[in-house]
């Protein structure tokens, strides 16, 4: 799965705090990518596209990194199907790893979301002594969003609506999870 999860990383890079100047060359930014956690990619195998926006402590570094498919068919005659993935020079990792590797961290970037919807209810509550009046996420999410709650939460990381299990005063979240069904056993209850 370390293979995997590479791969989600290196497809989400922000590169921040790079180097001490005020710019960064093409060159650092594939050889910083290259070296992320144990990766062993050769800098050849990224290509930076473009720095996205620069100011005097952050950039983003659009980036491609090259990826190799291999398909596998059951018999001459059946269809093709995508069987692995390969990073660069590295390992092949199957398919079903990838997206494992990819739904896990959504799944943590998702708990991370209910917990904000959560606190800024506490929040609210804490404030004007009662929970915010909502019904739906989008109401909740207006009633809490700046003033309680920085980022405005009303999906999950798989692009699901956030959906109130139990509406307040004692408020409950539910992510559908990754299959976008209800009560079905990938979903997310908190608390």
């Amino acid at each position: 799965m370390n293979r995997a999860l590479q791969l989600v990383l290196i497809a989400a890079i922000v590169v921040s705090g790079c180097g001490g100047g005020a710019r960064i060359s093409h060159n650092e930014i594939r050889k910083q990518v290259a070296e992320l956690g144990t990766s062993t990619l050769i800098p050849e195998a990224i290509n930076v596209r473009r720095i996205v926006s620069q100011s005097g402590n952050r950039l983003i570094a659009e980036t491609t990194v090259e990826l190799a498919f291999q398909f596998e068919r059951d018999t001459a005659t059946s269809p093709w199907h995508v069987s692995s993935v390969r990073l660069g020079d590295q390992n092949w990792v199957s398919v079903e790893e990838l997206l494992a590797a990819v739904n896990e961290s959504r799944q943590k970037a998702t708990a991370t979301a209910l917990r904000k919807l959560d606190a800024g209810v506490a929040a609210f509550r804490q404030r004007n002594g009662n929970p915010p009046s909502a019904a739906t996420i989008t109401a909740l999410g207006d009633a809490l969003h700046p003033q309680y709650m920085a980022d405005l939460v009303v999906t999950d990381a798989w692009g699901h609506p956030i959906e109130l299990a139990s509406p307040g005063p004692n408020f409950r979240f539910r992510s559908l999870g990754p299959d976008g069904r209800r009560d079905t056993p990938d979903d997310l209850l908190f608390p």
